[in-house]
């Protein structure tokens, strides 16, 4: 496994856990003057050509004096000075140039009710934007990978990369070493991740077993970096596993367990922001706390993950942006609306279709037929009805879905749609099992969203949890 790629993990692990910290509120406030100094502050402005002053804020515009929308560039660095950041590729092989392999845009809404976390896959081609190299050459304008932009000019070339992709303004960013990472799971107390089949790779040392587990530390680290032994061993592959982390991650993060344990907390701010550079807007102390603050009721659920959309570059590969697919996503961000657009506002986030969906319907209401007009009235809703049976106890008076923990993200649909409640039943399998009840009288049309039907997208909410390949 190369250096390079371990990248590709780490602004996927550690800007997790520091935009996950930046959501606590008055607990950040209390701690905040004890990371003064952790943050390393770098003036991108010669590449930029512009940039906000230290004393600005990020949260209130000084002209209008109303909250504003937050957008941070959250980027990777696979270099190997600095303490931990050694012993993960050679030196004398890959030389001291920085790259980002993983970027992640984050946005946050000017109400702070929701935040999207957009994945740019590395291996995504385009122009690069010229920009002034360290010994003052301008170099670009030629097709090359997107991560290259970082090792020409830095985040501040990242960042007009990003830029002339998306349309948007960007002015804050976020750099993270790998050195920081197994400090942050590690303070954390490890992560639980799921996998739909075990692995055994002797590149990344990686041996887990199917299902939910607890990493830690290397052994965390191995899950986010192996490639070829997981999925279809594309980088996009790997960003969808990535974001199956950072969703637990947040989740940990966010948990009583963290917030309202003090030592546990200072370890998680201690352990990210030590890896962190930043533009000296948000590395100044006050403004972070402040964020902080105008983020602290936020949770899982309104953190929403996707993929910018891409289609195969046809060289077997790279990928190239899908602009088409692509600019709805931007436009949410420039417009500060809410990604995926929802059709319906009593209806929540659903990404899998009725079609994908097989269901066992069993009647539990002891009337005869009941069972078969439930059939009926899912398969109207395009559900897959593959058997109809009685259950064997006919007390239930609520329908109840029986669903395997791995297949969560579809049970969400079905749940919905029969208005039923749920159970967790781990190793039932694909196929889900509603037991009718006396108050099922219809199956709700279900409205998956455009965007959500673009495999590229790989759109999640961190509240979910599923199992990654």
């Amino acid at each position: 496994m190369s250096s390079r790629r371990w990248t590709r993990t780490i602004a996927a692990i550690t800007s997790g856990a520091v935009v996950a910290a930046t959501m606590v509120g008055a607990g950040v406030t209390v701690v905040m003057g004890q990371l003064e100094g952790n943050i390393t502050a770098l003036d991108v402005s010669a590449q930029t050509g512009e940039t906000a002053p230290e004393t600005t804020s990020l949260v209130i515009d000084e002209d209008t004096g109303e909250q504003t929308p937050f957008n941070v560039l959250l980027m990777g660095s696979d270099t190997r000075q600095g303490a931990g950041n050694k012993g993960y590729g050679s030196r004398s092989k890959f030389g001291d140039a920085e790259r980002s392999d993983t970027t992640i845009l984050l946005h946050v809404s000017a109400d702070r009710t929701r935040a999207t976390a957009v994945s740019v896959p590395r291996d995504t081609l385009i122009t690069l934007p010229v920009c002034t190299t360290a010994d003052g050459k301008d170099v670009g304008g030629y097709q090359g990978k997107f991560n290259e932009a970082f090792m020409i000019g830095g985040p501040g070339c990242a960042m007009k990369a990003v830029e002339e992709m998306s349309g948007l303004d960007l002015t804050n960013f976020m750099v993270i070493d790998f050195g920081g990472f197994k400090r942050i799971v590690e303070a954390l107390g490890g992560v639980e991740v799921c996998l739909t089949e075990p692995v055994n790779d002797s590149l990344s040392g990686l041996k887990l077993d199917a299902g939910l587990q607890t990493v830690n530390g290397e052994q965390a680290l191995a899950f986010v970096r192996t490639r070829k032994e997981l999925g279809d061993g594309s980088d996009t592959s790997r960003i969808r596993r990535q974001q199956a982390f950072l969703s637990s991650m947040a989740r940990k993060v966010l948990s009583a367990g963290t917030l309202l344990n003090p030592a546990a907390l200072v370890g998680v701010l201690n352990a990210a922001t030590q890896s962190l550079t930043a533009d000296p807007q948000l590395a100044n102390i006050e403004n972070l706390r402040d964020l902080a603050v105008s983020m602290q009721d936020l949770r899982p659920g309104d953190i929403t993950f996707t993929t910018m959309p891409w289609y195969p570059a046809g060289d077997g590969a790279n990928v190239l942006q899908n602009k088409k697919k692509a600019k709805p996503l931007w436009n949410s961000i420039k417009e500060d609306t809410a990604w995926p657009p929802k059709k319906s506002t009593d209806q929540p986030l659903l990404r899998a279709e009725p079609e994908t969906i097989r269901v066992k319907v069993l009647n539990g209401t002891g009337v005869t037929g009941a069972g078969k007009k439930a059939k009926k009235l899912l398969r109207a809703e395009g559900f897959n009805v593959v058997e109809v049976g009685n259950a064997k106890d006919n007390a239930y008076t609520t329908t109840t879905v029986l669903y395997d923990p791995e297949w969560d993200v579809s049970a969400k649909t079905l749940i919905y749609s029969a208005n039923a409640a749920s159970e967790a039943v781990p190793g039932q399998g694909q196929t889900m099992t509603i037991i009718v009840g006396p108050d099922f009288t219809a199956a709700k049309p279900v409205s998956i969203s455009a965007a959500l039907k673009d495999n590229t997208a790989n759109v999640n909410t961190a509240d979910e949890s599923f199992c990654a390949s």
